[in-house]
């Protein structure tokens, strides 16, 4: 399989720390290092700096409800003669954290974590098609306290389910070109839980099935356009255990679309550099304590050093969130700080 692009590391940067995007969804879930030419083994690293407050049904402040957050991801890929691959992947595609210390909300917390292993082959039918599948095992666990509702509090202990992906690709390596449509299925997982500090049950959580569509194709030697538009089946969420009074602590009524649009220019032959775009519709739905926020417009910048078989990738981005207004409070005017940095070795 051909690499595409001299400033196809740039890409990398369009993903820098996802923030409250699409719901709970902290990463795109790519599987663009199954592209990658020969053996490469790479990891990144992220910060996010969320900045979120509001007024509450009280009419009083929230204060800064979203603690700030580091994420972590993985992969390895490998060429298995002229025309298969196979790549694993570790990222941490979902996650929540909330923590109110003022107000009507004060006392509120909640922190949902995951960690997910993707393994996929890919098999190149002609120079130009690829198609590339596999399996998703994924675990999630969960903690929250309520005191507004009745004192309420919920362990869910940690959980695992399988999913799976498919996907193709059609690509012309002259001109830096790939065009990837990526589906994903939704993952089931079966959670102990313990409400109220007494009652055990369980509680089942179907994190969305999605569809990505990326790509990117040079403009001339040392210009390359990417981005990507990510639909994300979120209305199919939530988070329903057995006896919260109010029914769901998270749902959502719509699915969500998310873009990023990305230019990567090279700078000379070890450094280039990238500007990118991202933006999610703000659907006008109600906030809830946990999910305050409705959309975003982010703009970030970032820098790739290549040297010998090592390429480093640094960028950040800053957020702008939407708005949010209802029965839960009025949130406006936040914002976010993403940082990232990436490492590729080439094997």
């Amino acid at each position: 399989m051909k690499k595409l692009g001299i400033a196809a590391g740039a890409a990398l940067l369009a993903s820098t720390a996802m923030v409250q995007a699409g719901g709970i969804e902290r990463t795109s879930q790519s599987v663009d290092i199954i592209f990658e030419e020969g053996s490469v083994v790479e990891f990144s690293l992220s910060f996010a700096a969320p900045s979120v407050s509001g007024v509450d049904p009280a009419t009083l402040d929230t204060g800064t409800m979203s603690p700030n957050y580091f994420g972590f991801a993985g992969g390895y890929k490998a060429d298995i003669g002229d025309k298969f691959a196979l790549a694993i992947i570790f990222d941490q595609p979902f996650g929540s954290l909330a923590e109110y210390t003022q107000g009507f909300y004060n006392g509120t917390t909640a922190d949902l974590t995951s960690a997910a292993i993707t393994v996929i082959g890919s098999y190149d039918i002609t120079d130009n098609i690829v198609v590339y599948g596999g399996g998703t095992y994924q675990s999630m666990a969960a903690t929250a306290e309520i005191p507004f509702v009745v004192g309420y509090t919920i362990v869910a202990d940690a959980a695992a389910g399988f999913g799976y992906v498919i996907g193709a690709a059609y690509q012309k390596p002259e001109i830096a070109l790939r065009v990837a449509l990526t589906y994903r299925s939704e993952v089931n997982t079966i959670h102990d839980t313990l409400e109220f500090g007494a009652i055990t049950d369980t509680m089942s959580v179907t994190t969305p099935q999605s569809i990505n569509l990326e790509f990117q194709t040079g403009v001339n030697p040392k210009t390359l356009v990417f981005g990507s538009i990510r639909w994300v089946d979120w209305s199919e969420f939530a988070l329903t255990p057995a006896t919260y009074p109010l029914g769901s602590i998270v749902d959502y009524d719509d699915d969500r679309i998310t873009y990023n649009l990305g230019v990567g220019r090279k700078l000379s032959d070890t450094l280039s550099a990238a500007v990118t775009i991202g933006y999610e519709k703000n659907l006008g739905g109600d906030p809830t304590p946990l999910a305050p926020t409705d959309g975003f417009f982010s703009l970030g910048a970032g820098l790739t050093y290549t040297m010998d078989n090592i390429k480093i990738s640094g960028g950040a981005k800053y957020i702008w969130l939407g708005d949010s207004s209802g029965l839960a409070g009025t949130f406006e005017n936040n914002s976010a700080i993403g940082i990232g940095l990436s490492v590729s070795v080439a094997m």
